[in-house]
């Protein structure tokens, strides 16, 4: 009779232990999912933003010698260890009479890319072999577009360097920008508080992402030693976006005088920057060129002569599979540096292609996003 008012005794508690604990386990559960939501945002997007390095080092900022040995190592790691796991050798597989075909082929092209070089070069060449009027009249040029900046943003003289020249074209287009503000609010001629409020509304959501532009670029202009880190650290200022963005803030709205008098000149600074970055792209793209033609003359050379070797000698090595992973590896390092910089080159050129004020497409084919640095 005890034992069994004991057990009904008992029971209410045993219930509401088991419910806690079931409760707690309910909000163990919960906290684990919710933790695992919490997380798989920021471990996604962390894997993104590791993609978009490398993808961004492979196409722009590597070295492209760097690039090129890592070409090399997928190509050896293809046709060694992954190719020999892939397809049985046998004895015959690679004799004398299976691999010399190959090297012979390798060797012709190694001399057909020496002339492939040659032609770049004299390509460059005869470019720069101008009459005197057409060097003096670029000279003249380049003197008048300077002088034209310094009179629309009234400074005596414009900085020689590059990069500091490029930063005062930034700089002066998002002073005047932040100065609308005021030209709306001294004006008592803009219609309505509705009208003023959304026009307001446009202009700071305008200079709020043209900051954030004109930051990014300027972080990076600081460390631009070279044309081509100039040329990379312009390539995510849109400034054909920002000129439409300006019309279109313009033409949906009755602005004051001086209003419209700053927006034309933002509108000219931007299309002195494109054509500043333009300018800088050229030169950037004869540097490149001179420096492939020097690494492909560098590289071709000897292994014109190691393909040549291995051919005069071929009967002499026992591991033909062996030899002939190395050697094909070596042959292609020049197809391996061209690939490199053409890569680099086609990227820029299409990231920064001249489209005006035309929107022609999202800037982000690096996978660079303002997160990524």
């Amino acid at each position: 009779m005890d034992r069994s008012h004991s057990s009904d005794d008992d029971s209410p508690t045993d219930s509401s232990t088991s419910g806690s604990s079931a409760s707690e386990n309910t909000d163990t559960s919960t906290d684990s999912t919710a933790s695992d939501t919490d997380q798989s945002p920021v471990i996604s997007h962390g894997r993104r933003t590791l993609v978009a390095r490398v993808r961004r080092w492979f196409l722009l900022t590597g070295d492209r010698w760097y690039v090129t040995a890592v070409i090399l190592l997928a190509i050896f790691v293809g046709l060694g260890p992954v190719g020999h796991a892939l397809v049985p050798v046998g004895p015959d597989t690679f004799g004398p009479n299976a691999v010399r075909p190959l090297l012979t082929t390798l060797l012709s092209g190694s001399f057909l890319l020496v002339s492939i070089v040659v032609s770049i070069n004299s390509l460059f060449v005869s470019q720069e072999q101008t009459p005197l009027g057409r060097q003096f009249d670029r000279i003249r040029d380049v003197g008048e577009f300077r002088r034209d900046i310094e009179s629309l943003i009234d400074t005596p003289i414009s900085p020689a360097e590059p990069a500091r020249f490029l930063r005062l074209l930034t700089g002066s287009i998002l002073a005047r920008a932040q100065l609308i503000d005021e030209d709306i609010d001294e004006s008592v001629a803009l219609g309505d508080a509705a009208a003023r409020t959304a026009l307001r509304s446009g202009v700071d959501s305008y200079v709020t992402h043209l900051a954030e532009e004109t930051r990014v670029v300027s972080s990076a202009l600081d460390d631009a030693d070279s044309t081509f880190e100039l040329v990379v650290a312009t390539m995510d200022y849109d400034y054909s976006r920002q000129a439409n963005d300006l019309r279109r803030l313009r033409s949906g709205h009755d602005l004051p005088e001086e209003a419209e008098a700053r927006i034309q000149s933002i509108l000219d600074l931007l299309q002195y920057f494109a054509t500043a970055r333009e300018y800088f792209k050229t030169l950037y793209f004869g540097r490149e060129f001179a420096d492939l033609s020097n690494g492909l003359l560098l590289v071709s050379l000897p292994t014109i002569a190691l393909v040549a070797f291995v051919l005069l000698h071929l009967n002499s090595f026992g591991d033909l599979h062996a030899v002939a992973t190395l050697v094909t590896t070596v042959a292609l390092a020049p197809f391996a540096l061209l690939a490199a910089y053409v890569v680099r080159v086609g990227t820029i050129a299409r990231r920064t292609r001249a489209s005006g004020q035309f929107v022609v497409e999202e800037r982000s084919m690096a996978g660079r996003t303002p997160t990524d640095d």
